[in-house]
């Protein structure tokens, strides 16, 4: 991607941000606020280990939440039911929205939510709330609480090249500018669910280091592993996890060449360390369509895949993707 590419990129972004802030803020409505506590369903199928609550709302709403873990790092499918219409809903977290979507299925209209955990979040109690807005205009607010566990992560110390641990000061503006272009891309939110049904592995390979790994570079730089890397050979297809548009197919420093999918609704899978991209960007993608070969590019080790997952600016583990049904496509 060019310069001028790259920011025209941030400009449209940035325009589109402007635009939504002249949405209505939640601080005008007319609502009735409650706090709720979670309960234990038993009305889902048992033969998974999928952690699951619910919290019913003074008008009657159930929202289900599932997971394969209530800890940080875990992605969380959310579900809306209820009889009354809804104009929009959406639950507000860890400083971020994750906004509600409308499917229609057998005549049955279903809203669902993804809510992404930050590998960071502190684990205990955390606040909540679920914001309504029926079809009769009004609004209703419902707080409720979470109770996360924690979550243990290794530490791991590995060479790299030292040019990756302290970058030569003419490429620091570099780094800053494709920073700053991943960061916009998690900012936006594609109003519809572009998925279809449940996630798969973007290659077979096993995994070779996890999620929170606290990784020190030469003794020197320690980082959050964001994502799981995955054994591969040079040159090993490596296939799309879900549905979704290509919002970024790019060669960047440390992630070397590079693929993003936004699978919609905040949620996004990322590929690093691309040998060969094959996609490019705005193009639409089936599930386990070749986006790319595996490679070395970057920040890397060896051959590998590296392969993250975000919900808006929540970094989680992208195997908890593996362990929910997703909706299928419309």
């Amino acid at each position: 991607m060019s310069t001028s590419s790259n920011i025209k990129l941030i400009l449209y972004f940035n325009f589109v941000i402007f635009l939504i802030s002249f949405l209505p803020a939640s601080s005008l409505m007319a609502s009735r606020s409650v706090s709720l506590p979670l309960f234990q369903t038993s009305n889902f199928p048992p033969e998974d280990n999928n952690h699951r609550i619910q919290v019913m709302t003074p008008s009657g709403f159930k929202l289900c939440l599932e997971g394969r873990a209530f800890q940080p790092g875990e992605i969380l499918l959310v579900r809306l039911e209820g009889t009354a219409s809804i104009e929009q809903a959406w639950i507000n977290g860890s400083g971020q929205k994750f906004y509600f979507f409308r499917k229609n299925s057998s005549g049955e209209t279903k809203y669902y939510a993804f809510f992404g955990l930050d590998g960071e979040l502190e684990p205990g109690e955390q606040s909540f709330e679920l914001v309504i807005q029926k079809g009769d205009k009004s609004w209703e607010v419902t707080r409720f609480n979470l109770h996360l566990e924690g979550r243990e992560y290794r530490k791991r110390k590995l060479r790299v090249a030292s040019k990756y641990v302290e970058p030569p000061e003419e490429l620091r503006e570099r780094i800053e500018r494709e920073a700053e272009i991943i960061r916009v891309i998690f900012s936006m939110v594609t109003p519809d669910w572009l998925g279809d049904g449940p996630f798969i592995r973007p290659h077979s390979g096993p995994v070779t280091a996890c999620f929170g790994d606290q990784r020190l570079y030469n003794n020197q730089r320690l980082s959050f592993h964001s994502g799981v890397d995955l054994a591969a050979s040079p040159g090993d297809k490596v296939v799309a996890a879900n549905s979704g548009k290509v919002a970024l197919a790019s060669d960047f420093y440390f992630s070397g060449k590079i693929v993003i999918l936004d699978h919609g609704l905040g949620l996004f899978t990322t590929y690093h360390h691309l040998d060969r991209i094959t996609v490019r960007r705005g193009q639409m993608v089936k599930k386990g369509e070749i986006i790319g070969l595996a490679g070395s590019s970057g920040l890397s080790t060896g051959p590998h895949l590296h392969w993250s997952a975000r919900v808006g600016q929540s970094r989680i583990d992208p195997l908890s993707l593996l362990a929910l049904s997703f909706p299928g496509k419309e």
